[in-house]
């Protein structure tokens, strides 16, 4: 992993720029969220940047929110505390005292977005012009949308908070929005910035692109848009920011053993947008410790997905291990068994969007709309996914809920372990068409044990209980907020 593998706003602190710097070591607390603070372009930057920091320290916990409901992973029986945490969600055996229940990191990376957002147009720089200004409030405004998607797809309604805070703890007194009134609001925003947004940024190695794979490009904001209106049932709006990034000339997807490249060393030409690490400035993660430990590993069920296809150069030996770890976080290719170093290769970047999920993303909404114009043409971007991975191409069908079966499993070969496993499961149990409920709660089964599958069956017939409980710390913080009513009947 080259050391050099880090975003502009690492590189203002590596080298001790005072604003960074300040900010981010000496800075009182709060401050950020005062107008003395901001007056400077390189206070912005430095905002910004912690934004991006931000996400990075949430970095695990989305992760595990992704997956830990899934399909695609079993879990050791011994781990951390968030291992163990997780096996909770797993279960669906979650109190408002699980760790996972807390959205704080999430709201700390609103809070960085919402200074940059409040602050930024008042300041006057005579090397700060308009466009950089935008260009800046572009980025801020993709961290924002980005937590708030998670935040929705999680606890569903939660505050709508706009508003810079006075640290990074979770907004007190203020209700919740609708998840969905949120979303569209976040993807204005995101529209609106559009024109302003870069779409790449200066590098000092072109053969690892860190900053224009690591912050917020009018690539990555697409893709954003995309995801959010796929959520919504925006078909249409979906397939137009879809096609943005796929015609965009910027990104290509990866064919061949090469496809292992976007997991080492990272940031390849079909990478979109990826979460940063760097072991050269003490920036790394648990995924080695997590794989090679055993605390997570493929689930028989996702083994069988891949084993129906055994020329796929995504399944065994890239995308796990004959010892079933996870391959993908934890080996330098797909042709040797060599592992990464556990002391100086522990820096694995994580993808949030990679032109695949745009292929995918477009094809699922183009099945969704229904007519059998747009379903053949979502079984064509479904196909070109399978040929570049080496398998036959999928005969299809004219039902619309055996088209998503196939895009499904598409999904889960392709994205395996990558923290969209839940999301992609319960964005299609929300769906109201017929057989979609039954479809998603069958999937969730997969992982269940004999002895609490008739439990979790049962469980998941409430929508309520597909999303998170809100943290027992938050209810007592902020009086305003109300308890999934699915737990508040449990008396958590």
């Amino acid at each position: 992993m080259k050391v050099n593998k880090y975003i502009i706003y690492v590189i203002m602190l590596a080298l001790g720029l005072s604003s960074c710097q300040d900010y981010l070591t000496v800075l009182p607390e709060n401050n950020q969220s005062t107008t003395q603070y901001w007056k400077t372009k390189e206070d912005v930057e430095a905002v910004l940047g912690s934004g991006y920091v931000k996400l990075r320290v949430a970095q695990e916990d989305l992760f595990l929110w992704g997956e830990a409901r899934g399909n695609g992973i079993y879990f050791g029986l011994n781990g951390t505390d968030d291992q163990k945490d997780a096996q909770k969600l797993r279960q669906f055996d979650i109190l408002a005292t699980n760790n996972l229940a807390q959205w704080a990191k999430l709201y700390a990376v609103i809070n960085m977005s919402n200074s940059v957002i409040k602050y930024t147009p008042g300041i006057v720089d005579a090397s700060f012009n308009e466009n950089v200004k935008k260009s800046f409030l572009s980025e801020a405004y993709f961290q924002r949308a980005l937590a708030y998607f998670y935040l929705v797809r999680l606890w569903k309604d939660v505050p709508w908070v706009k508003e810079p805070y006075i640290d990074d703890s979770a907004p007190y007194d203020i209700a919740q929005t609708s998840g969905d009134v949120i979303l569209q609001g976040c993807i204005d925003d995101l529209q609106n910035s559009l024109e302003a947004a870069k779409s790449r940024f200066p590098e000092t190695d072109v053969e690892n692109p860190i900053n224009t794979k690591g912050r917020a490009t009018k690539w990555s904001i697409y893709a954003l848009i995309a995801d959010m209106n796929l959520w919504l049932g925006n078909y249409d709006a979906c397939v137009s920011a879809c096609e943005s990034v796929v015609n965009s000339g910027q990104v290509g997807l990866i064919s061949g053993q090469n496809w292992f490249a976007n997991f080492f060393p990272g940031n390849s030409n079909e990478s979109i947008f990826e979460i940063q690490y760097s072991y050269g400035l003490n920036q790394t993660n648990s995924f080695i410790s997590w794989y090679v430990n055993g605390y997570y590993y493929i689930s028989p069920y996702q083994q069988l997905v891949f084993e129906q296809n055994p020329t796929d150069i995504r399944g065994l030996k890239a995308s796990y291990s004959v010892t079933g770890s996870i391959w993908k976080y934890i080996g330098i290719n797909s042709t040797s068994t060599t592992t990464r170093s556990s002391s100086i290769q522990n820096d694995q970047n994580f993808i949030i969007y990679r032109l695949a999920d745009v292929y995918l993303m477009e094809a699922e909404a183009k099945i969704m709309k229904g007519d059998s114009v747009s379903m053949s043409e979502g079984l064509d971007l479904i196909n070109e996914i399978r040929n570049r991975a080496g398998i036959s191409p999928s005969a299809g069908s004219s039902q619309k809920l055996d088209l998503v079966k196939i895009l499904l499993e598409e999904r889960q070969r392709e994205f395996f372990a990558e923290g969209k496993n839940w999301f992609d499961l319960l964005r299609i149990g929300r769906r109201e068409d017929a057989g979609f409920k039954e479809f998603f709660i069958d999937q969730v089964s997969q992982v269940s044990s004999a002895s609490t599958l008739s439990m979790i069956k049962a469980i998941l017939q409430d929508p309520n209980s597909w999303y998170l409980p809100i943290s027992s710390d938050e209810l007592i913080t902020n009086k305003l907020l109300v308890q999934n009513p699915y737990y508040a009947n449990l008396g958590n």
